[in-house]
């Protein structure tokens, strides 16, 4: 048959149902407990009233704007909102609520129940919540009473509005009161600084002060510097003059005519002068003519020297007499300069002085201007600022009722019959949920994909459970294709030796292969069971007789091991595994021969093996025979397992590698097996056989299983009679 026509595995509720029905049942019954006190609680009718005031992000000024009173963000938004939420139900808000529910003669306060009791219950009943994406907030209060619901929830309401109207600018009385006494306070600085300003402007003979006013010292101060440079240089010039004419004793040119042109100009020397030159000239020519010892010559030459010397005598009394003359008038200039300096630089100190003292009670008023123009500015801001609060604090604000509570007048609620059957229906989802997840979870293989798609081949055949006739019916059909399985790979590749091993102890192999020999002995072929098996020999198998071990370890000739055994009322050719259990397999070339053997005696020799994840000889005797089928039984075998089988064979590698599953559940997929056990048994089509749904023909099954045990206790208690 082809596998690839079978479905691969699903979730079935119903099949998952019966095989968790009882942990379903748990489930059922804890969620159903569960749900009673909500059922009991939720399940109660009751009025609902409430009441919708809008919080505005800006507030809704007066006259002006003011920052502090602007909310920036949406954060800060969120935050407003949940401050007058949390103030709709502060005690002092619903005390005063209260009293005017008790000034407008309503009774809303329980008999027996205190003011305080009472409030605090309203604190826990009451529910404020924002609208989304709008700028409301809802006021609502629930009971199981209609009476005086929107009368106290708009007493709430009202309350609250009055409460935020007067705390939405915090403090406005303290701070008026703080900023009139700012006011009085800089009112008063401004008039002590203004009498010391008109005290300092008597002083300096000014009326306003500024920075573009002149000071009158600037201007005297000014002149007074450049004449003290002037005369500093005037008598830095003298002394230089008079150095350098005590120096060089002869006057410089900016002074005037020198001594030595004074000296050549003078009428008296220059008189003087002519009359020793022309006597000089006489007596030169007088000596010329005579000789040294000549009595005229000597009288002559001294003549001579003595007019030159009175000459000479003469002019250096007048050069003595102008400088000495020159040298004082020096002197006086000098002494003149430097008088006219000194005075100029105390009348310069003078003016510096008073100038300084000028500047310094400028400044002073100056400074006293300044404070009184800040103080005059902080006046201002705080009168702004008195303004605002007082005319802001009777603005509308953040906040406005937009409706008030209309009168309850029908009852809410789903009731608790709604209430209980949501619980069972929840109970039930969940109950069938958790049987679904369960499966879910589960990773056993159940059908013939999964292991194909594990092992990555496809398989040779598989098995249903066998718990019902019509399952054994259709599991004898399974076997005889696998038989079919079994010649055509033997048409091809010539062996007639076929092992089988399971994954671990639970794998049906022997029980797979005495179906397989069954059958081939009804077709007419002769076959051999040989149990190798030494982890878990079949019971089916008589261990006192000689088998397989004892022939390997030589205590037993070769004909001498086969048996029969009986399965299916078939008596089949066989052969033990024997009593030496001990050691496992021995000597494979003496197995191997047996093998060759039989083969030439039997048509089929169907070997089953260890289990491949458990013993070592089924490593061993895979390798040494080549063909080799692995039987993975359903609803045993995990996932991991079959990973790691492969990988095992993968390393081994042997000649062929066949695939069995046996065990594969009935109803898995919900009907597609059935349908086709349904076809092959009936010989009819499914819809045509099967007239009722297969919910009715449960319900069928139910109604007489339980008619058949009613019918079974009553002839039990009849016959007991």
């Amino acid at each position: 048959m082809d596998t690839s026509q079978l479905p691969g595995r699903g979730i079935n509720p119903l099949r998952s149902l019966r095989t968790h029905y009882r942990i379903s049942i748990v489930v059922w019954l804890l969620v159903v407990l569960a749900g009673l006190p909500m059922v009991w609680i939720k399940g109660k009718s009751y009025y609902g009233v409430e009441s919708v005031f809008q919080v505005s992000p800006n507030y809704m000024k007066t006259l002006s704007t003011d920052k502090e009173v602007e909310l920036q963000s949406n954060s800060q938004y969120r935050e407003f909102v949940n401050h007058l939420s949390t103030t709709v139900k502060r005690y002092d808000v619903l005390q005063r609520a209260l009293k005017k529910l008790r000034d407008a003669k309503v009774e809303a306060q329980p008999k027996g129940l205190s003011e305080r009791k009472y409030i605090e219950q309203l604190q826990m009943t009451v529910t404020v919540k924002a609208v989304p994406d709008t700028y409301m907030v809802r006021i609502g209060l629930e009971g199981e009473r209609k009476e005086a619901l929107s009368e106290i929830v708009n007493a709430i309401t009202t309350s609250f509005l009055e409460t935020t109207k007067s705390e939405q600018i915090f403090g406005s009385v303290e701070r008026v009161e703080s900023l009139e006494a700012n006011a009085k306070r800089l009112q008063e600085e401004i008039s002590v600084l203004e009498a010391q300003r008109v005290q300092l402007s008597e002083q300096l003979g000014l009326t306003t002060f500024g920075d573009s006013t002149a000071s009158p010292y600037d201007s005297i101060l000014s002149q007074s510097r450049e004449k003290h440079a002037a005369s500093s240089i005037e008598r830095a010039h003298a002394e230089a003059t008079l150095q350098a004419f005590l120096a060089q004793r002869e006057t410089p040119t900016s002074v005037g005519r020198s001594i030595f042109e004074m000296r050549q100009t003078d009428s008296g020397l220059q008189a003087l002068r002519s009359e020793v030159v022309k006597r000089s000239e006489e007596l030169t020519r007088a000596a010329a003519g005579l000789e040294d010892k000549h009595p005229a010559k000597k009288p002559a030459m001294d003549e001579y020297d003595a007019i030159n010397k009175r000459l000479q005598s003469k002019e250096s009394e007048f050069e003595q007499a102008a400088f000495d003359n020159v040298k004082t008038r020096l002197m006086a200039s000098l002494r003149q300069t430097k008088q006219v300096e000194g005075e100029i630089q105390g009348n310069l100190r003078k003016i510096e002085g008073q100038a300084a003292d000028y500047a310094r009670t400028f400044q002073t008023a100056m400074r006293l201007t300044s404070d009184i123009r800040k103080r005059a500015q902080e006046q201002k801001e705080v009168r702004d600022r008195l303004n605002f609060l007082q005319n802001e604090t009777g603005a509308i604000g953040f906040v406005r009722l937009v409706t008030q509570a209309l009168p309850a007048e029908l009852p809410m609620g789903i009731g608790k019959t709604k209430v209980l059957l949501i619980v069972l229906l929840l109970a039930t989802v969940l109950a069938l949920g958790a049987a679904i997840a369960l499966d879910m979870v589960d990773r056993r293989i159940h059908t013939v994909n999964d292991a194909e798609r594990l092992m990555g081949i496809p398989a040779a055949g598989w098995q249903l459970e066998g718990k019902d006739l019509p399952s054994q019916i259709f599991a004898k059909e399974q076997t005889r294709r696998f038989v079919s399985t079994l010649i055509r790979n033997k048409t091809r590749s010539g062996k007639n030796a076929f092992a089988f091993t399971s994954v671990k102890t639970v794998g049906s192999a022997t029980s797979i292969i005495l179906d397989a020999a069954v059958v081939v002995q009804q077709l007419g072929l002769r076959v051999l069971v040989l149990e190798a098996n030494s982890y878990s020999p079949s019971p089916i198998f008589d261990a006192q007789a000689p088998g397989l071990s004892d022939y390997l370890s030589g205590q037993a000739a070769l004909e001498n091991v086969h048996q029969t055994v009986v399965h299916q009322e078939e008596r089949l050719d066989s052969v033990g595994f024997g009593s030496q259990l001990a050691g496992g397999v021995q000597r494979l070339d003496l197995l191997m021969h047996a093998v060759s053997l039989w083969s030439q005696q039997y048509d089929f020799v169907l070997i089953d093996l260890p289990p491949v994840l458990l013993s070592a000889d089924a490593e061993l005797l895979i390798d040494s025979l080549g063909q080799v089928f692995m039987v993975l039984e359903a609803q045993s075998v995990n996932r991991g397992e079959i990973t790691r089988a492969k990988r095992l064979l993968e390393k081994l590698d042997p000649e062929a590698v066949g695939l069995f599953v046996s065990n594969i559940p009935v109803f898995q997929q919900g009907g597609y097996i059935k349908e086709l056990m349904v076809e092959s048994l009936t010989k009819q089509s499914f819809s045509h056989f099967m007239s009722l749904s297969s919910a009715m023909l449960q319900f069928e099954f139910v109604w007489a299983r339980w008619v058949q045990e009613r019918m079974k206790n009553r002839t039990h208690s009849d016959n007991s009679k």
